[in-house]
């Protein structure tokens, strides 16, 4: 009789709820960022304040959604969690978890601020407690997540959004500005080490875009000194985060070459960011030149950041996000 060999062993199928991926809330993170700048520039600007607050709560909702979907894979296996913190991918997306805590502090303080301080309080816990995770296996060099790139200023200059949050909920007064020199610094070291890619055009093509992140840190410092009455420091950070944008658009063509990826999501917060901070700092100043400059910028962070949120959505349901990102399995 004919032998006829078993079939091959497929692999078991993974839940969806198994194996989210982190990486989607570098896209929330964009906009969250992106509702909060259209706040900020709503009265200058003309835009409908319904429409804005609608948009952020349609954010916030997705938000709530996929912290409770990842939230659902940790419950299935709590180590999870540090396996995704071994990966670049992973671990910027955590540390985007923690900021996405933090501007919903600042989102939700006009309407349930307890809920507002319980969310700030709650992401900056997490993400003082993935720094002081990471930190020293960056400095013994065990660090499984590869080279340093842009993406450590979001674990280690990521609480310089808590300013814009604590600011509007009306606590942490005595600690804000030495938390906004701190992150300076921050800034300043992982800047320093990360900047010469950028300038050179020596980094993997699928890596470059997260050179954009490198406009981030100098925005939102711009923003914070604004709201802590740093007025002279504002200008100086958004100074520097105008020079940095020049040079990422100069470089666009080399920032996208590989195509798009969930990487793209770097794009999103830093733009919108940029934005909010010159319609801050023309408001501050009494300057309707540098808040028109902060509108066109604003609506250039619009075209920028909802397809790029949309593409991660569709690559996040599909699936292919936690593929493509090496998200651990619950």
């Amino acid at each position: 009789m004919p032998h006829f060999p078993p079939p091959p062993q497929l692999s078991p199928r993974v839940g969806p709820l198994r194996r989210v991926p982190p990486a989607i809330f570098s896209a929330l993170l964009g906009a969250l960022g992106l509702g909060l700048a259209w706040r900020t520039g709503a009265g200058g600007l003309g835009a409908p304040a319904g429409l804005i607050e609608s948009y952020m709560g349609a954010v916030s909702l997705l938000f709530a959604f996929a912290l409770a979907a990842y939230a659902g894979k940790v419950a299935l296996r709590p180590g999870v969690a540090a396996e995704d913190a071994s990966t670049l991918p992973g671990r910027a997306g955590l540390a985007a978890l923690a900021m996405c805590l933090m501007a919903e502090g600042a989102v939700l303080a006009p309407y349930a601020p307890s809920l507002g301080i319980v969310s700030l309080g709650v992401g900056t816990a997490g993400l003082l407690v993935l720094a002081l995770a990471v930190l020293p296996k960056r400095l013994r060099g065990t660090d499984t997540a590869g080279p340093i790139t842009p993406a450590m200023h979001l674990v280690f200059v990521g609480f310089i959004l808590v300013p814009a949050a604590a600011v509007r909920l009306g606590i942490w007064e005595t600690i804000l500005v030495p938390l906004i020199w701190y992150c300076i610094l921050a800034f300043l070291v992982i800047f320093a080490a990360t900047i010469r890619p950028l300038l050179s055009g020596e980094a993997p093509a699928a890596l470059r875009p997260l050179h954009a992140i490198q406009l981030a840190p100098p925005s939102l410092a711009a923003s914070a000194a604004v709201l802590t009455g740093q007025l002279v420091l504002a200008v100086v950070a958004l100074a520097l985060a105008s020079v940095i944008a020049a040079v990422l658009v100069l470089r666009a063509r080399w920032l996208t070459e590989a195509g798009f990826s969930g990487f793209w999501s770097a794009f999103t917060f830093p733009s919108a960011s940029f934005a909010g901070a010159t319609i801050l700092i023309g408001g501050a100043y009494g300057s309707p030149g540098v808040r028109l400059a902060g509108g066109v910028l604003l609506i250039a962070a619009t075209v920028i950041v909802l397809p790029v949120v949309y593409r991660v959505m569709k690559l996040w349901a599909s699936g292919a996000l936690a593929a493509k990102t090496n998200a651990a399995i619950a």
